[in-house]
């Protein structure tokens, strides 16, 4: 308490004094003891009211045993059923959450994990996805400033997510592994590569790995069939010394349309498991293919960027000219115009002859005062100085549906400074940043004008946002697909659908089928009140299900569960203005979980010798209790915590002074003093 407290006490003291002798003592000639007790209640009643004023500060130090954490990880995938190890786990789980020693030394967390982290503790191994590293990151993260040693409770195989070996983590992980350590002879296609178009008489390539475990020499038969006839066969030998063999062979096509195929290997003596001898895969023949026209005086990685995109939808054939050249601009569905000078003057010229749709990209090479004058739709007040543009997604954006591909993470692209005006309506699908300055001046735009449709981007470089989208992702599928859907509105003048619905070809059994749709009124503005629904039709029994779409940001999507392998058709339709859209979708006959037969020894002794834990077994697990409870690197930490509180958050003498106030009226009632 300080100084300036103790003085306004005894002034507060002597206040209470003279107000309450004033009125119960001075020149009162009552004689009996009642004054004295009105005085008393008179002088607490006007003192506590005194100190509520003053408010004094009270602190408190109050000691804390933190103890350390101890967080138990169980593997709730499909693997650990596959491998008949789900009584176990539960069993171990049992034997840790009842464990006296280690209640009283930890605090015992317990979570479950498939691809990530759950906080529920009830196990069902359904989960179709095992991602360790993930989940260990986010233990890490969760305990980062605490002392909490990791049991993880697993088999080691995992679907999903970077090596785990190599997670850097704070906290120690104790592998208890469960599962076969025992290693058996397997054959098993490891990797399968082809294309998602083929055109209708013609060949499309096919490129398999298959991969042996074992020590004797194997035999095996690989064979291609399309479910009526084998379209390939080849017979595989392999041993310990060359356990892996490559395979490319070319499939032909007949037909148009949705094809399956099954590649299989035929089961060796003593494999366990079978079910990685074969995968599925399906490609959509066409009769068809778009010619797009790429115009570029200058050699530049955006040009081989474009090409490399656009060609990856085998849909697609892409040419590259030099606008010196003479070219009859009238066989291409669209023409990509890459910084134009003076020397694109005859290819503008055909393109108004033409009404050709364009996607324009500007850069430092560019000619902005030919450019202004060349076409109508837009001018830049360009000044001599080059600026970096940084991208940010405009979610509003409806002309057609793409999603964000992660583009404020990209690198800047770079073109000359100036202010952008358009001199027709237009939708930007990215928006410029300067720095950490966010602005409404677009990067990439869309427009269209009496029939004709354009694109530009105001920036060179993309060819690394195509380079960091790989990097993040895993694929250059994400941006390819973010070209394409561009060029797939500029290739054509036909008015989009009202109801845009964008699913993919394939899925595994093991993974999530998501639909996504867009539903535009007359005016292409997005409609978020629509009623829209898929039935989903099973082809080979004709069996139909409905479910509904939920709005989610500026899309609808639905996420379709519970169905088996094979092939379906859907209809997406819109029950207030009837709008449908069709489209087809397999789910292949795979689940990686289960391709498992063994526990993954070798990934989870790495994992523990990396973080300085220990690998354990079920049925040692009685001595990775005991080298936690006797660890002294595990101690409880006694912790110090001042708190203050201020007098005038104790409500109870609030009430102590209503009481006295109280008291007082009903004693002076009484003898009559009121």
């Amino acid at each position: 308490m300080s100084n300036s407290f103790y003085l306004y006490l005894v002034l507060a003291i002597i206040f209470s004094l003279l107000f309450a002798s004033f009125q119960y003592l001075y020149k009162n000639k009552d004689e009996s003891s009642t004054k004295i007790v009105l005085f008393i209640l008179r002088f607490l009643s006007i003192f506590l009211l005194l100190l509520l004023w003053i408010n004094p500060k009270i602190t408190k130090n109050k000691i804390e045993i933190i103890k350390p954490s101890l967080v138990v990880l169980a593997d709730n995938s499909k693997s650990i059923y596959s491998l008949k190890q789900e009584m176990n786990i539960k069993k171990i789980v049992d034997k840790i959450k009842n464990n006296k020693d280690l209640n009283n030394k930890f605090s015992l967390d317990f979570y479950t994990f498939s691809g990530d982290l759950s906080l529920k503790d009830t196990l069902d191994f359904k989960k179709n996805t095992t991602n360790i590293f993930k989940t260990l990151q986010s233990t890490d993260k969760i305990y980062k400033k605490s002392i909490a040693p990791i049991i993880i409770i697993t088999d080691g195989n995992q679907t999903l997510g970077n090596d785990y070996t190599y997670a850097k983590l704070n906290q120690p992980v104790y592998p208890l592994i469960v599962g076969d350590t025992t290693v058996y002879n397997d054959i098993f296609i490891s990797q399968l590569n082809v294309n998602k178009y083929a055109y209708l008489k013609n060949k499309f390539p096919v490129e398999l790995f298959v991969n042996y475990n074992g020590l004797e020499p194997i035999s095996s038969k690989l064979t291609v069939t399309d479910g009526r006839k084998t379209v390939y066969s080849k017979v595989v030998q392999l041993d310990f010394k060359n356990s892996s063999e490559k395979i490319d062979f070319f499939i032909n096509t007949n037909s148009i349309g949705f094809q399956n195929y099954r590649v299989k290997l035929s089961s060796i003596k003593n494999e366990k498991n079978i079910l990685n001898n074969r995968k599925d895969f399906t490609i959509e023949v066409l009769n068809e293919q778009s010619k797009i026209l790429i115009v570029s005086d200058i050699s530049h990685p955006d040009v081989a960027m474009l090409k490399r995109a656009i060609e990856s939808n085998k849909q697609r054939k892409v040419t590259i000219i030099n606008p010196k050249k003479n070219i009859d601009i009238s066989q291409y569905q669209m023409v990509i115009i890459y910084q134009p000078t003076l020397n694109f003057e005859h290819i503008f010229t055909e393109l108004e002859k033409t009404n050709k749709n364009t996607f324009i990209i500007t850069g430092t090479n560019t000619n902005w005062s030919f450019l202004n004058t060349s076409q109508k739709y837009f001018n830049k007040k360009a000044i001599n100085n080059m600026e970096d543009y940084l991208a940010t997604y405009n979610s509003t954006y409806n002309t057609f549906l793409i999603k964000n591909i992660g583009f404020e993470n990209f690198q800047p692209l770079t073109d000359v400074f100036g202010k952008v005006n358009f001199s027709v309506p237009y939708q930007s699908l990215l928006f410029q940043q300067i720095g950490n300055i966010n602005s409404s001046e677009p990067l990439l735009a869309t427009f269209e004008q009496n029939g004709r449709r354009g694109a530009v981007l105001f920036g060179e470089n993309s060819w690394r946002w195509r380079m960091t989208s790989k990097i993040e992702s895993n694929s250059f599928e994400p941006f390819d697909d973010f070209i394409n859907k561009i060029i797939q509105y500029l290739a054509s003048n036909k008015k989009t659908s009202y109801l845009d619905v964008s699913s993919k070809h394939n899925y595994y059994q093991n993974e999530k089928i998501t639909i996504t749709a867009k539903l535009y009124d007359a005016n292409y503005v997005f409609n978020p009140s629509a009623k829209l629904n898929v039935k989903i039709t099973n082809k080979q029994d004709k069996k139909q299900l409905i479910y509904p779409f939920a709005l989610t940001n500026n899309n609808y999507e639905v996420n379709v569960s519970n169905l088996t392998n094979g092939s379906y058709s859907f209809v997406v339709y819109d029950e207030l203005n009837k709008n449908t859209s069709y489209g087809n979708f397999t789910i292949l006959d795979y689940n990686i979980e289960q391709q498992f037969t063994n526990a993954n020894k070798k990934d989870l002794e790495k994992l523990a010798k990396n973080t300085n834990g220990i690998v354990t077994y079920p049925n040692s697990i009685n001595n990775l209790i005991k080298n936690l409870n006797k660890n002294e690197k595990y101690v409880s930490v006694q912790k110090s915590k001042e708190t203050t509180i201020s007098l005038i958050d104790w409500k109870w003498i609030l009430g102590i002074i209503i009481l006295l106030l109280s008291a007082e009226w009903f004693i002076r009632k009484y003898k009559g003093y009121i």
